[in-house]
């Protein structure tokens, strides 16, 4: 088996890791036949892949350039990373994904979500690209 080199690796990583919190986020709607789970893999597909562009990306870049390749450093990133789409999206009114809970819960139980997302991607991101190596 041939080794992969350091750029495919980052963009199979950025491909592959955006997606697995979409597919944790969806799941439950998934397995009871909800008919929006569809919709909602491609809302927060959408909202995933961009956050990783303008944020994940760019980071990276700098924290390969630095030499911080810590998964650490990268799960710290992610958080931020949540915590801008928490914050993007409720400077924006967008309505939050808990159901049954008042509104002022339910945007407060969107944070630790996003931010846990966040961690999820760069984590996935981290593990599939190995910047640690290169």
């Amino acid at each position: 088996m041939s080794k992969l080199s350091a750029l495919t690796r980052a963009v199979l990583g950025f491909l592959i890791a955006p997606v697995i919190p979409v597919i944790v986020l969806i799941l439950p709607a998934a397995v009871r036949g909800d008919s929006t789970a569809l919709a909602q893999f491609f809302a927060y597909s959408k909202v995933s892949y961009c956050a990783t562009l303008l944020i994940a990306l760019p980071a990276h870049l700098l924290l390969r350039k630095r030499h911080w390749t810590l998964l650490t450093v990268y799960a710290a990133i992610g958080a931020a990373m949540g915590l801008a789409i928490f914050l993007v999206q409720a400077a924006l009114g967008v309505p939050s994904r808990t159901p049954g809970l008042g509104p002022m819960a339910r945007t407060l139980l969107s944070l630790p979500v996003d931010a846990i997302g966040g961690v999820i991607i760069l984590t996935c991101f981290w593990l599939i690209a190995r910047p640690d190596r290169d």
